[in-house]
């Protein structure tokens, strides 16, 4: 297991190398107002996770525990059908998207999302990891030829440039890594019927997720400034950089809590496992404090006031770390749980920042996040712990 997190983990390095490259251009040649559209732009596209991800999700598991030979490219028409609707919500939000920007978008990452589920389940996971490389390498280079050599500063250009040509990217890497005898494309609807069916406390939960940055940073542009949406998403890039180990971590250790569940050794893990997590998890919060604190008082000056809502966050990516190795819900398909704490857990989102962020600023956006993590992520470790212990006593 620990080998095949350090092949993920060596490509999302590299994924975050790029990335903060990346980041580092566009704050150079964005004002503090154009990073907080530009950032709260790519938040809403990024929502397209909503319509792909969860029946990756659900299809992963059903994959693993009932041995399927093929892997089924049909999932992907309940999204492609849901696609103009999307546009429609995203466009609710944001009316000034473009529907090239919308397209190159959803394109490149509906191929990247289902050829590392592909790969993921035939566990390839130094190819899982090039996709990233590819896509993230792809965005790079377009956007220094596009600042440098365009000589522009449009922000919504750019995204399109940067999408344009990592489509292409992914295109060319999933002709090469696809093997034409491990897959299939068979629309079979009474069997997507009855595995969305199967799955569906699972879908709503994952399509939970990528809503709790989202409702945070509308708050900010709703009831806040420009200046402040720029802050506050200066904070998110950086407690997403502290996250950068959730992916190799969740991407191998969900296939193997499925096999932990299928043997039933879930208490003889966490006693093996416990003060490890524990251990790993301080380190990394010590290191994403001592990060976010060279960065705002060396390098981006002008970002300093994000500090404090930084490090509350950085509390929630503790938490994360801490709790998601012991998260069994998923393997032993506890999907209802799941889903009530993402309801729970999004309703005190919305409230909190409803009622506080006026009045309190930053300070509560970043404070109602930390407060999903820990309802979700603490409350899925714990309820496994409960649910899994009884269960081990009944038996």
């Amino acid at each position: 297991m620990f080998k095949n997190i350090a092949k993920i983990f060596t490509s999302h390095i590299v994924v975050k190398t790029i990335g903060l490259a990346n980041i580092a251009f566009v704050l150079f040649f964005l004002s503090v107002k154009d990073f907080g559209e530009y950032s709260y732009l790519f938040l809403l596209l990024n929502l397209v996770a909503i319509i792909i991800d969860p029946l990756l999700s659900a299809y992963l598991v059903d994959s693993k525990t009932f041995n399927y030979k093929k892997y089924n490219f049909g999932v992907l028409i309940i999204s492609l059908i849901l696609t103009p609707f999307f546009y429609l919500f995203i466009n609710f939000f944001y009316n000034k998207l473009s529907v090239t920007l919308f397209i190159l978008f959803s394109a490149t990452y509906f191929i990247s999302a289902i050829l590392k589920s592909y790969l993921n389940i035939k566990e390839r996971y130094y190819n899982y990891g090039i996709v990233d490389v590819v896509r993230q390498l792809s965005i790079f280079c377009t956007t220094v030829f596009f600042f440098y050599f365009l000589n522009s500063n449009s922000y919504i250009e750019l995204l399109e440039f940067n999408y344009l040509v990592s489509f292409i990217g992914m295109i060319f890497i999933a002709i090469i890594f696809l093997k034409k005898e491990e897959i299939e494309f068979n629309i079979n609807f009474s069997r997507l019927k009855k595995q969305t069916f199967q799955s569906k406390f699972l879908i709503f939960y994952t399509a939970l997720i990528p809503f709790i940055s989202f409702i945070d940073s509308y708050f900010v542009d709703a009831y806040l400034t420009k200046e402040d949406l720029g802050i506050y998403s200066f904070s998110l890039k950086v407690y997403n950089i502290s996250l950068m180990l959730v992916v190799p971590i969740f991407t191998v250790l969900n296939i193997k809590q499925i096999e932990i569940a299928k043997e039933g050794n879930y208490m003889l893990f966490v006693k093996k496992s416990f003060k490890k997590v524990i251990f790993f998890s301080s380190m990394i919060f010590l290191v994403t404090l001592l990060f976010n604190w060279l960065i705002t008082n060396y390098i981006y000056l002008e970002y300093k006031s994000s500090f404090w809502n930084t490090n509350i966050l950085m509390f929630g990516s503790f938490i994360t770390y801490i709790t998601l190795p012991f998260s069994f819900l998923i393997a032993y398909r506890k999907y209802k749980y799941l889903f009530a704490l993402g309801i729970i857990a999004v309703l005190f989102n919305i409230l909190i920042n409803y009622f506080f962020i006026e009045k309190y600023g930053m300070l509560v956006a970043s404070f109602s996040t930390f407060l999903c993590q820990l309802i979700i992520n603490l409350g899925a470790a714990i309820i496994s712990f409960f649910l899994l212990r009884n269960s081990k006593n009944e038996n």
